[in-house]
Parts: structure tokens; C-alpha cells; sequence
């Protein structure tokens, strides 16, 4: 799995233990299943942008919380919303010319 979703994982967990939630509590709220939260938490599963929309309302924190949350992605989430859908060869294609990308620096 890729360390963005990694990264949302810790995020996740980081917020519901914040908050004092356990991931029963955190799976009550939406409307989900504990196994489902822990799966995003250990990004085994990847949630959708209504999921990270959904958890943003529940902790109170912009949907960019859960991938760096800082001035340094400021498209972060219009990227999420774009790949939001994609099937998983499609994702994956993403993000191989996203590396490419980054790799060949710019144009």
C-alpha cells in the first residue's frame, strides 16, 4: 500500500484515540463496520473522499488533515477528489506518472 494511504491510517488513529473513540464508536458514527475502520488504519483498505469527508466532520478537521494537513499540499484536496472512484489499475497508473513526474522534475 502507498505511504499516502500509510499516512491516513496514522491519521486516523491518531484523531479517534484523540477523541477518545474506540473503532467501534468510530464505525458507529459511520454507519460502518469496526473491521473497515481498522482496515484504513493499518491501510489496508482505502477510504473513499466521502469516507475522509465523513471523518473530517466527525473530528472537526478539513480533509487535508489526513494527508500532511499543511501549506505544503495545497491541491491535496482536489487531487483526492479527482482520483476519488478510480479503479485500482487507474489509481495505480496515477500514481506511477505522479512519481514520474516528481522524478523528471519540471518541464
Amino acid at each position: 500500500m502507498s505511504d499516502v494511504y500509510k499516512q491516513v491510517g496514522r491519521k486516523i488513529r491518531e484523531l479517534r484515540i484523540r477523541t477518545g473513540l474506540s473503532q467501534e464508536a468510530l464505525a458507529r458514527k459511520m454507519s460502518s463496520n469496526p473491521n473497515t475502520i481498522s482496515r484504513w488504519e493499518s491501510a489496508h483498505y482505502k477510504p473513499s473522499v466521502a469516507d475522509l469527508v465523513e471523518l473530517g466532520k466527525i473530528f472537526g478537521v478539513p480533509i487535508t488533515e489526513f494527508i500532511g494537513g499543511d501549506d505544503t499540499s495545497p491541491n491535496a484536496a482536489e487531487l483526492l477528489s479527482a482520483i476519488n472512484g478510480l479503479r485500482d489499475p487507474d489509481l495505480k497508473e496515477v500514481i506511477r506518472y505522479a512519481m514520474y513526474r516528481r522524478a523528471t522534475g519540471p518541464i
